[in-house]
């Protein structure tokens, strides 16, 4: 079997491959890197895959690598995907996500009797936008109200999924992935900055000040092993044409996965100073789904325990990393 993976140098996409790779199923690996792409999230299996320099908006790149593969498994996780970046650039964000996507589709097209590859787009829980608190946990059939151009790209990516889907009948799972975090998670994400700032606290790199934002906000987090093993599942069990959610069901809030992190540190004393810097519009309260459909239909579960496993992983990779 031969697996396609855009954006494989990424966070998800290096945990995928990863993952692929451990199963030992003699599948073939190719995935896509921009040209200066840094590829440390990948080099210690790199030889054990085939990277293919392409940028997702360049259209006769992407048919050129597509051909080049033919690939039975497609992942599609090449993407703009920080929603902050999206605000202060969402051409870029529109541009990347949205077309990047139909170029992807386009080329898969073009394959026409050489490939009928299943295709897992990455879409979001962003797509959901302010959901209240009577229609929590949130189910894939709730109203779409997205309220950030990266939710917009999201949406695109998610409808135009389904549109070639009944139009061509190409085969494409689309996946509403929650927060997910873990080791080599840029830090521009919360979790992930916080663990490395804490780390760097502990080593006398930062003094013992952390700077935070309001913290009051509920977000459902599954730790990226888990959500890349879904990926997984669902190209091997899940109906094309169909959406899913991905993601723990429980809620926690920022400032419990802050609490936590301090205690799995070393750090005796932290000053905290107020930063409103890292706001940004339209930050919903409460984001936390529904995964009983997608358990249902894959038999996937979570099985890293966040507050346990994942938390203590990540300050024990930013300690080696830093």
């Amino acid at each position: 079997m031969k697996i396609f993976i855009t954006g494989i140098a990424g966070f998800a996409g290096s945990h995928l491959a990863e993952y692929i790779l451990s199963q030992k199923n003699k599948a073939e690996i190719f995935g896509t890197i921009l040209p200066d792409t840094d590829i440390k999230n990948i080099k210690a299996f790199s030889e054990k895959i085939h990277i293919l320099t392409c940028d997702i908006n360049n259209k006769k790149e992407v048919e050129r690598v597509v051909a080049k593969v033919a690939p039975d498994r497609i992942y599609h996780l090449a993407a703009q995907s920080y929603v902050h970046s999206s605000w202060e650039d969402p051409t870029s964000t529109l541009s990347t996500n949205i077309l990047g996507q139909s170029n992807l589709f386009e080329a898969v097209r073009m394959l026409k009797d050489k490939a009928d590859p299943i295709i897992l787009i990455a879409c979001s829980s962003e797509e959901y936008g302010f959901v209240g608190e009577a229609n929590l946990p949130i189910k894939e059939n709730e109203e779409l109200h997205p309220r950030s151009p990266y939710a917009i790209s999201k949406l695109a990516q998610d409808y135009m999924g389904y549109q070639y889907f009944i139009s061509y009948g190409m085969k494409i799972i689309r996946m509403r992935a929650f927060n997910h975090t873990g080791s080599r998670r840029n830090p521009i994400f919360f979790v992930s900055n916080m663990a490395r700032k804490i780390i760097e606290i502990e080593k006398g790199i930062r003094p013992p000040i952390l700077e935070i934002r309001d913290l009051s906000a509920v977000r459902d987090f599954t730790d990226v092993r888990d959500i890349v093993r879904g990926y997984v599942m669902a190209t091997q069990n899940c109906q094309a044409g169909d959406v899913y959610n991905i993601c723990s069901g429980n809620g926690l809030r920022l400032q419990e996965i802050l609490d936590a992190l301090i205690r799995l540190s070393e750090i005796k004393n932290i000053q905290f100073i107020k930063d409103t810097s890292g706001t940004r519009p339209n930050d919903g309260n409460a984001i936390v789904g529904d995964n009983n459909k997608f358990k249902k239909a894959s038999g996937w579960k979570p099985e890293i325990d966040f507050m346990q496993q994942t938390l203590p992983d990540m300050l024990a990779w930013w300690r080696k990393n830093i």
